[in-house]
């Protein structure tokens, strides 16, 4: 065979793994990723809606998006209601022959958005069908750092330290690369809420946080040459955060528990009193129908690093058993916290009967005329002393009035990962100077990993 025609073999073959369509080129090191061009992303920014509203600010039309024949054309400013209806698209009432529409601007040039339902989007929008074909769902598909622009101001403050929000950046843009298709059932990849991240298109972007998504322009987190699971929640409760194991079951070796800064967050110390009905009444609405619960058992909160069965490294809840009188039930401290709208899964619980929050005192002034004036008491709450036989892990409710489940806690979310307000800390602390310090608080919260930048 000529040298000639291996090289005309060898383009040929080049030509068809070359990943042209996304733009990925990951390089021959198995520890090193890049990607040749700025990907694009497909957001879900509405599901199984009823009725649509679009409008945009330039001229614009509407098309079949399979066929691109035109289905009506529409001045700037102006409202179409799109609606399913009968397994159909009707476009201002009237159907079309089609599966799924895009809105297409006339300019060319200069910036313009399209509005769906008020809300202001750039790049492209499509609808289509959902796959039972009794909604509509809106896909937004954009470049990926516009797509940032509207998903770090939904995630942080605006008005936080640089180094924390640019920190936030890297995190958001590395969560999205890894879980491109992550929604690919539905027509898109990633969705606009806390399921994936919160997007809020270009009515949210702010002047700090689209500087700080330009300032780490394709920078993200790697462990062995691949974007890591970006996790990030609001507060570790000012202790530490935990492993990932312990909350959703599978280790990953960047995601560990590691001292948290967030001693200035709210979210440190929170309460919450949940009566025994309360209590009985969301764990029958969740299929655990074991009668009215008597007990609840669960290790002691004690300090990190902890070591119950029942608990994380950190302290979070890992499994919980609620006993009643018809059973028992064993969930798992994420379902505990949905269950109950806990704020975290970092909780002790007691058994309590809440002291008054004032007193009634009758009082006589020297005119001889009386009144009656509530006086404010700090009168600590009682608490069941328990049965000899019970264990420290088990807390029991005795039936006694107005007594409460008292749950306290610190933090809010899941607590792997980043901390937000952990993230505030450090950057607050950071020398002025510097301005690659979010690579410092990236590389604290998740540990082994490599900031690199990948197109």
């Amino acid at each position: 065979m000529s040298n000639r025609l291996i090289f005309l073999l060898g383009l040929l073959i080049a030509s068809f793994l070359w990943p042209a369509m996304t733009g990925y080129a990951e390089a021959a090191s198995k520890n090193h990723f890049s990607i040749a061009r700025q990907p694009e992303i497909r957001v879900g920014i509405w599901s199984d809606q009823v009725s649509i509203m679009v409008s945009a600010d330039s001229d614009f039309a509407l098309t079949d998006a399979k066929t691109n024949r035109r289905l009506g054309g529409f001045s700037a400013k102006e409202k179409v209601n799109v609606t399913a209806k009968n397994g159909r698209i009707l476009l201002n009432g009237k159907p079309v022959a089609a599966e799924a529409v895009k809105v297409l601007l006339s300019a060319k040039t200069g910036e313009h958005y399209i509005e769906i339902n008020r809300k202001r989007y750039r790049g492209a929008v499509g609808i289509h069908r959902t796959a039972e074909k009794q909604g509509l769902t809106v896909v937004n598909t954009l470049p990926l750092e516009q797509y940032l622009n509207g998903v770090v101001p939904e995630e942080m403050p605006a008005e936080w330290p640089m180094e924390a929000v640019k920190a936030q950046a890297v995190a958001a843009r590395t969560f999205a690369l890894h879980h491109l298709n992550k929604h690919s059932e539905d027509g898109y990849d990633v969705c606009a809420t806390t399921h994936c991240q919160v997007y809020g298109g270009q009515n949210s972007e702010t002047v700090q946080t689209t500087k700080a998504v330009a300032d780490t322009y394709g920078q993200v987190l790697l462990a062995n040459g691949k974007p890591i699971e970006a996790i990030f929640h609001s507060s570790a409760g000012g202790t530490f955060t935990e492993d990932s194991e312990n909350v959703w079951g599978t280790s990953m070796p960047y995601l560990r528990s590691v001292a948290d800064y967030d001693q200035q967050s709210p979210y440190v110390h929170w309460q919450k009193e949940i009566t025994p009905q309360d209590l009985d009444q969301a764990l029958t609405r969740a299929g655990y129908a074991i009668g009215p619960v008597i007990a609840i058992e669960l290790s002691p909160l004690g300090k990190a690093p902890v070591k119950a069965k029942d608990r994380g490294v950190s302290g979070r809840v890992k499994t919980i058993g609620f006993i009643g009188t018809k059973g028992r039930a064993e969930l798992s401290g994420n379902q505990a916290r949905a269950i109950l709208a806990l704020s975290s899964t970092l909780f002790d619980i007691k058994s309590i009967v809440p002291g008054p929050k004032g007193i009634d005192v009758k009082i006589t002034d020297r005119y001889g005329d009386r009144e009656t004036k509530v006086i404010d008491v700090n009168v600590p709450p009682r608490k069941e002393k328990g049965l000899l036989t019970d264990k420290e892990n088990i807390i029991r409710i005795s039936g006694r009035k107005n007594e409460v489940w008292l749950f306290s806690g610190a933090g809010s979310g899941h607590g792997v990962g980043l901390s937000q307000w952990g993230a505030k800390s450090m950057a607050e602390q950071a020398p002025k100077e510097d301005v690659t310090y979010f690579q410092q608080i990236l590389k604290h919260y998740y540990q082994s990993t490599e900031v690199k930048k990948v197109y």
